[in-house]
């Protein structure tokens, strides 16, 4: 279960815990190895649960924290009482974590299409997911694309199905019903106007970040950059200005 992150978790009242285990009796030790509880919830990682059941998917996902299927008291609540137990942790250890999507990405995409949220609600709210970690002294790293079209076109080839199912997204999602968007346009739309978000984002929280920008796929040459970004806040760190 990621340490701080809560895609792909079903938010299941600790009181209605024992049921699920019960209606689901040959899962019940996954189910159990792949549960915390926490808020008075236990969250389950269910995509860990490695089953075809169809019907044990369709319950969890009805019960996931995002895609706006609990209230915003719970969704905040969760996601802030996490990320404090992820940085009070994580302070007292030298490891070095590596976010993928969770900070950035998986908050401005349910705040935006799920939850009606304008940018400063936005700002806010990653303000205090940074406050929550601000003694780990975090650096942000923002690979960007300068055509989001193309790039969405080239991972949908290399992604059967893919496309689809964003396309789907797009369109029952809150957003997507409120402004009317349909078909690839219409997820381009909304691609568009999360990558602005994001940009605007990384100018408003007090945090360092670097926009390494990448339309040739030379992940060499951003590893290079990434490194060199990396030590150069390492050296300052090491020799302040005085």
């Amino acid at each position: 279960m990621h340490p701080a992150d809560l895609g792909w978790i079903a938010c299941v009242p600790a009181g209605e815990y024992d049921g699920l285990l019960q209606k689901f009796p040959a899962l019940r030790r996954q189910i159990i190895r792949n549960t915390a509880f926490e808020g008075g919830y236990a969250m389950v990682a269910y995509m860990e649960v490695k089953t075809r059941n169809k019907l044990f998917h369709e319950t969890m996902e009805a019960l996931e924290v995002h895609g706006g299927r609990v209230s915003d008291d719970i969704f905040f609540k969760l996601h802030y009482d996490r990320w404090r137990a992820f940085g009070e942790g994580a302070a007292q250890s030298d490891a070095l974590n590596i976010f993928e999507c969770a900070f950035m990405q998986n908050h401005v995409n349910e705040l935006l299409f799920w939850r009606n949220a304008d940018d400063e609600a936005v700002i806010a709210h990653h303000q205090r997911l940074l406050d929550c970690v601000r003694q780990l002294s975090p650096v942000l790293i923002y690979l960007s694309q300068p055509d989001v079209r193309q790039t969405i076109l080239r991972v949908a080839e290399e992604r059967p199905g893919w496309m689809e199912r964003v396309i789907a997204y797009s369109e029952t999602s809150e957003y997507g019903k409120r402004s009317g968007i349909q078909g690839f346009e219409g997820a381009m739309e909304f691609f568009e106007l999360r990558k602005r978000l994001e940009q605007k984002l990384l100018t408003q929280l007090d945090i360092p970040y670097i926009i390494i920008e990448n339309p040739n796929y030379d992940w060499d040459d951003v590893w290079a950059k990434i490194t060199a970004y990396l030590t150069d806040i390492q050296q300052k760190e090491k020799n302040p200005c005085p």
